[in-house]
């Protein structure tokens, strides 16, 4: 993979007079949590960024090649000036701790009078978004919902989101939540970066507000847990629409044979669905929520164990979803070590990854939250991943996406790829 570097532009635009600020973006709850029957929750949107760039940016904003679409990821505000920014609601101050580029990061707190903390910048020229998305870094100490809104003159805007773990701070991929009216994205006037405090913490540290390129609407297909209905439902129903997936299995959870006792797959079905074209991924060891492990059992013992048994069977080891969709810096640092690229839960329509270690994907999404996602995607341009975990109640929602991704793709609107894709094309 190519190494990330960022080219610096913070302050090529400049604070104006602020307008409108004071809104409120409750989060619409698109960080779906799916249970599954071992007490792992799935789909807490995690998103986050490793931190590793350099953080060198050269301050020309020279190297993006002959268009305005950067072809790497680049700095947009370091926040070594907090000048730039109003204080909607909540406090910012410089915090000298952590950062990834310059000197310090932006401790954002919220009373407990108030729902959110959120800081805004109104730009005095407007910023062609129509091809890039943003991203921040982040640090917290348990779950954060970080919120970046983008609006134009009408005050229609985007709202990307991630739901990010306790971790120390990195770069966080953002999806979009929601679009409200009709946002011009060619011609943004102000950014806002808040953070949700209803169902989350009201502290959280961010830096280096930065862009990334989107990639043409693609979608990834993926199932966790290694159940057997991947096998005897999931499977005929993707051969029906000639498309494949990804199984994110546990090794230890397999049975020998049909005959035991269980509702997982044996490793006899994990090897037909490898024969039907599907990629074979860890879901750990044992399939367990990685933050809460016990006994000798670690986040490095369960991966490393995991993408072992992967290589010994024969299969690619290079893609991992992590149990539950938690993790902590400790799972995080297990994942870099052993794969290239770990998925967890988060938001939909991705640019491309500043961080190969936690790829946002929508959980177990119904009929209806597939198809916005799926049509939202094609409208903007980037990465969607949908992930399944069980059919307990039948394969509708999931014949219903497929049905949608399969007339999207025929108008030639979405293409589905492959984790091998990702790595290969999207990871900055």
């Amino acid at each position: 993979m190519k190494r990330r570097t960022y080219l610096a532009t913070a302050g090529a635009l400049t604070l104006g007079g602020c307008m409108g600020f004071g809104e409120t973006d409750e989060p619409r709850g698109n960080d779906s949590n799916s249970s599954d029957p071992d007490g792992n929750e799935t789909g807490n949107g995690d998103g986050n960024g490793n931190g590793n760039g350099d953080g060198n940016g050269d301050g020309n904003g020279e190297g993006n090649g002959d268009g305005d679409v950067p072809t790497e990821a680049e700095t947009f505000d370091d926040f070594e000036d907090l000048s730039d920014w109003q204080v909607v609601s909540g406090s910012a101050t410089p915090y000298t701790d952590y950062s990834v580029v310059g000197s310090q990061s932006v401790l954002l707190e919220a009373s407990e009078a108030e729902d959110q903390v959120r800081i805004a910048r109104e730009l005095d020229e407007p910023l062609d978004m129509s091809e890039i998305t943003p991203g921040l870094a982040v640090a917290s100490h348990s779950t954060v919902n970080v919120g970046i809104q983008l609006y134009d003159e009408s005050r229609d805007k985007v709202v990307y989101r991630q739901r990010t773990h306790g971790m120390s701070i990195r770069h966080v991929n953002f999806g979009v939540e929601y679009i409200n009216g009709d946002p011009d994205l060619s011609a943004i006037t102000e950014i806002h970066i808040s953070i949700w405090v209803g169902d989350g913490t009201a502290e959280a540290w961010i830096d280096d507000l930065h862009f990334v390129p989107k990639p043409d609407p693609t979608v990834l297909l993926q199932f966790d847990g290694g159940y057997e209905t991947h096998y005897s439902e999931a499977m005929p129903l993707l051969e029906e629409y000639g498309y494949s997936a990804t199984a994110f299995v546990p090794p230890s959870r397999l049975r020998a044979s049909e005959d035991d006792e269980g509702d997982r797959l044996t490793e006899d079905q994990v090897a037909e669905l490898a024969d039907a074209g599907w990629t074979i991924g860890s879901y750990g060891a044992h399939g367990n929520d990685l933050t809460a492990l016990e006994g000798d059992r670690t986040p490095a013992s369960e991966i490393e164990e995991a993408a072992a048994w992967l290589e010994d069977e024969g299969y690619d080891a290079e893609y991992v979803a992590y149990p539950g969709g938690a993790y902590n810096d400790e799972a995080i640092e297990a994942v870099e070590a052993n794969h290239e690229l770990g998925f967890t839960g988060g938001y939909p329509v991705n640019g491309y990854l500043t961080n190969a270690a936690l790829c946002p994907r929508l959980v177990h999404p119904d009929g209806d939250e597939a198809r916005e996602a799926l049509e939202t995607t094609a409208e903007l341009g980037g990465i969607t991943a949908i992930s399944f975990v069980r059919f307990d109640g039948g394969v509708g929602e999931l014949e219903a996406t497929l049905g949608h991704v399969q007339e999207l793709e025929e108008a030639g609107e979405i293409e589905v790829i492959t984790p091998q894709d990702v790595a290969g094309e999207y990871v900055l």
